[in-house]
């Protein structure tokens, strides 16, 4: 009988121990704020990062995604995140640059030639290094989340040479290296707001501006554009940053679960980015938009132009040993494409 009541009193105890775990448990609440709609790739790649963490953590941690700049503008969202207000939220590098100067490397324009090429630089040690820099402005960078290459529309012509960019008043992001890149290309660049794009383009404040094809369907550019010119200028991957302090206090199993599914979320936003671009461009003729490539010579022409330019400009802000260290990484991580090849 004594036995009995002894295995009987231990399986008591494991329950209310078992339980008292449970109602332990940490509940998280996480907002996250994104600029494009819940049918954009990086937003799409968010959802596939909700739902694991809330899997993985037993629904202990809930996601709630916020789109189209509800929660504010890229900036306000990341000064947001930084003061603590707002859990996480995701950029284009242009307003990163504001928060960590280091960021200014990756608005160089033509500094990749295919998405494999960006991939493989964000995924090593020089992406993973830029990330851990936000540090110190008081953000955990997590992942880079899919925006895709930036090309140019317009309403009057399409960019087919060089001479093409003179005069043509573009909108850009309040993005120096962006502004620089333009106006070495003989353009007007002019900085307008994501959220007041349509209507500037609407209203011919503006020619033609410039942004990754997502976007372009994004923003139903079909109905106030006339041209897209594929000139694949700034590769834009868009960091998914959380506030430093909230996060590091985080139970660790969920600081893994969120490192892991931004990974994951990003690796998909990126195949639905790839996936659907040729679909959206095929959407976008089928409204009336045209539709051209310039030739490799017009865009070597280009690059050769503004990339010297942009270059000097990022060294100003950063420094000279710091710029030429990291185009020697990215050359480096380029060149294991090729590796035993020769």
């Amino acid at each position: 009988m004594k036995k009995v009541t002894t295995a009987a009193i231990i399986s008591i105890l494991a329950l209310m121990l078992s339980v008292s775990g449970a109602l332990a448990a940490q509940k998280v609440n996480v907002r996250i704020s994104a600029c494009n709609s819940l049918t954009h790739p990086q937003t799409i790649g968010l959802d596939v990062m909700k739902r694991y963490v809330e899997a993985k953590t037993g629904g202990n941690v809930v996601i709630k995604i916020f789109p189209n700049s509800q929660l504010g503008s890229e900036e306000e969202s990341l000064s947001q995140v930084q003061t603590g207000s707002l859990e996480m939220a995701t950029a284009s590098i242009g307003p990163v640059t504001t928060f960590q100067k280091k960021f200014f490397v990756l608005d160089i324009p033509f500094l990749f030639n295919s998405y494999n090429e960006a991939w493989m630089v964000m995924d090593s040690k020089v992406g993973r290094d830029l990330l851990d820099s936000l540090e110190q402005s008081g953000l955990k960078g997590l992942c880079f989340m899919e925006n895709g290459f930036r090309h140019v529309t317009s309403s009057v012509k399409p960019i087919n040479t060089i001479a093409d960019f003179k005069g043509l008043k573009i909108r850009t992001m309040q993005a120096p290296m962006h502004m620089a890149n333009f106006a070495a290309l003989g353009a007007n660049p002019t900085p307008v707001p994501w959220s007041e794009l349509y209507l500037s383009m609407q209203q011919k404040i503006v020619d033609g501006e410039e942004n990754p094809i997502a976007n372009m369907w994004d923003l139903n550019m079909y109905e106030v554009q006339k041209y897209v010119s594929l000139t694949r200028h700034i590769y834009d991957g868009m960091p998914l940053v959380a506030n430093l302090k909230w996060f590091n206090k985080l139970p660790k199993e969920y600081q893994e679960a969120i490192m892991v599914g931004a990974i994951l979320g990003q690796n998909y936003s990126r195949f639905v980015n790839a996936g659907r671009e040729d679909a959206i461009l095929a959407k976008l003729k089928q409204k009336g938009m045209k539709i051209n490539t310039p030739t490799a010579a017009a865009m070597n022409e280009i690059k050769k132009k503004s990339q010297p330019v942009v270059i000097e400009k990022v060294k100003k802000e950063t420094s000279k040993e710091y710029v030429d260290k990291f185009l020697k990484d990215v050359n480096a991580v380029k060149a294991d494409t090729l590796k035993g090849l020769k």
